[in-house]
């Protein structure tokens, strides 16, 4: 009678413990700090990828003089970015016997380690664009943060310091001026204002005094800190470097993009040979850049 009762365990936990557990992967993806939305731009997409192409834009207004023509212009085509989404997925096995032996407290525990996963390598992968911009190349053939980036009505603009510098009140100040004066491609000025300072963990203390104190920072005068209250704080474990740091203006006016195919989903079945239960979590996404317009970066 007893063997009958365990042969049947492994239905049992189908039917009745499994939903449950899809509830615990589900739970410990949403309950870690989704830092992503806070740099990129979230977009959805559903097919197999996407194809952006960047214009330039009209020049600036001139002047019509009466009884004269107007002037014509034309907006001219800039770079190609494809973005094609990648399957990400993993999976995990509870044998027949763990599942007869009701050792739920291991149970739950794999079922978490599948969120956490997923979460990881979302996080990762999108992070890994402001890692790698200052050695891999993007549209225009420059890295994401570069000091050449060619315009494509002439000139070009520099998102990154000749000198690297550290995150402090002079850095701060060089990349606020930076942005501010960052144009588009036709030369006209964007009006583009940093609000997300984007550093790693290492930087965190720095960051924090020099975007919340009420005064200046590591000094005695009584000059009020500028900074105070303009920023967003995204403090990243994902950044690799210990000194580098980022700005970025608010996410509408980025081309950073993380495009969702499909979010997180679960599957699970029972493998008819060994007993035992197999469950999935895949997904599929995109994320890189179309322009750099909007950020700005130094290694520090």
């Amino acid at each position: 009678m007893t063997s009958a009762i365990r042969s049947q365990y492994t239905d049992l936990f189908y039917e009745n413990a499994l939903p449950a557990l899809r509830e615990v992967i589900f739970d410990q993806f949403e309950k870690q700090p989704d830092l992503v939305p806070m740099v990129f731009k979230i977009e959805t997409d559903e097919s197999w990828g996407v194809q952006d192409t960047t214009y330039t834009g009209l020049g600036a207004a001139v002047e019509k003089l009466e009884g004269e023509d107007v002037t014509f212009d034309r907006a001219m085509q800039g770079y190609d970015k494809t973005y094609r989404h990648v399957t990400y997925a993993i999976a995990a096995s509870l044998s027949e016997e763990l599942i007869e032996d009701n050792r739920m407290n291991l149970i739950e525990q794999v079922y978490r380690s599948l969120g956490t996963s997923m979460y990881q390598t979302k996080q990762v992968t999108a992070f890994n664009i402001l890692n790698d911009g200052f050695t891999t190349t993007g549209p225009d053939g420059e890295n994401l943060f570069d000091t050449g980036h060619p315009l494509i009505g002439g000139g070009t603009y520099a998102n990154r310091p000749t000198t690297d510098i550290a995150l402090s009140v002079a850095g701060m100040r060089e990349m606020e001026t930076s942005l501010m004066r960052q144009t588009n491609d036709r030369g006209i000025n964007i009006v583009i204002m940093p609000r997300t300072l984007v550093v790693p963990p290492d930087l965190k203390y720095i960051a924090n005094e020099l975007t919340k104190s009420e005064y200046k920072p590591q000094t005695a005068n009584n000059e009020i800190n500028t900074f105070n209250g303009s920023y967003s704080l995204v403090v990243s474990p994902f950044l690799t470097s210990t000194t580098a740091w980022f700005a970025t203006a608010e996410t509408s006016q980025l081309q950073l993009k993380f495009i969702s195919r499909l979010e997180p989903s679960e599957r699970s079945w029972v493998d008819e040979k060994t007993g035992s239960v197999n469950t999935r979590i895949r997904c599929r996404f995109s994320v890189g850049y179309s322009d750099y317009k909007g950020t700005w970066g130094t290694t520090g």
